[in-house]
């Protein structure tokens, strides 16, 4: 990697979650490690910066830049849409409106690519003065901290009945991680054709990992039973097979959970994101 220069000004313009950092906030304070940023509002940006890098935290409404050079992150274009998420057609329009895209699948990359739009790969990440190990009693067979909807709440109610110790819940911040930190391990579903953030954040809390497949894993170099447990959305008991060898194996899984975290802050944090992004940036 080159070497990022340090007053490189950067626009950061996406709108904030509520009560939450999201990957707008994390990315910010990532990139507020390599070089200087100030975060706007979309359409309160300033004249004045070196690049200036919108991100869409679905739904927003920016189809092209106030100033450029410019930059568009489409955190949320999904090849198949969930009924929340904006249309590939509308994220593709917009991309093309700007100097630079960046997407978070490589069905994205593909889609665009053979469309003629040359966008790059970037990735989510774990946050580790958020997302840490605590000292924490793992007294929870097994935590869920997520939004408990779609396939997520037949999944649950299967969990429940055989390791009634475990719990749902849904917690931001500091609290979320604190929960993290209880099970024994955690659990994750992946809804959208895409790897999440709770993946990084979770091994960032060096708590085993159990979650949906997808091809996404293997991009990010993340490789089943080497870093978590995989099973598939249709597959419920062998979800309840995952946590029974978590019970059955804690030192194992301990193991497995700390390869994770090893791999994870050595190349999965926003800095990295921020390093990745600053570095094309600079081309």
């Amino acid at each position: 990697m080159s070497e990022i220069d340090k007053n490189y000004r950067v626009a950061m313009i996406y709108k904030p979650l509520t009560d939450v950092l999201g990957y707008g906030g994390f990315l910010e304070r990532g990139m507020r490690q390599v070089c200087q940023v100030a975060h706007f509002l979309p359409g309160e940006e300033q004249d004045g910066f070196d690049e200036y890098v919108y991100i869409d935290d679905s739904p927003t409404d920016y189809m092209a830049p106030k100033y450029r050079p410019a930059s568009y992150i489409a955190i949320d274009m999904l090849i198949s849409p969930l009924w929340w998420s904006v249309c590939k057609e509308t994220y593709f329009d917009r991309l093309a409106n700007f100097d630079r895209g960046y997407v978070t699948t490589t069905d994205a990359v593909a889609y665009c690519h053979e469309r003629g739009l040359p966008v790059k790969f970037i990735g989510f990440a774990a946050d580790p003065s958020y997302h840490r190990p605590l000292d924490f009693p793992r007294d929870r067979d097994w935590v869920a901290v997520w939004h408990n909807c779609d396939g997520r709440v037949a999944a649950i109610d299967a969990v429940y009945k055989r390791f009634p110790g475990g719990q749902l819940t849904w917690a931001s911040g500091e609290l979320y991680t604190a929960y993290i930190n209880r099970g024994k391990c955690a659990l994750n579903w992946l809804r959208a054709e895409m790897v999440n953030m709770r993946v990084f954040e979770i091994m960032a809390c060096r708590t085993p990992l159990i979650t949906t497949r997808y091809k996404d894993m293997a991009f990010y170099g993340l490789v089943e039973d080497e870093h978590y447990l995989g099973y598939d959305h249709e597959n419920i008991d062998e979800l309840l097979e995952r946590i029974a060898w978590v019970q059955d194996n804690p030192v194992a899984a301990e193991q497995m959970a700390i390869r994770a975290y090893s791999y994870v802050v050595a190349h999965h944090t926003y800095r990295h994101r921020a390093e990745e992004l600053i570095e094309w940036l600079q081309l």
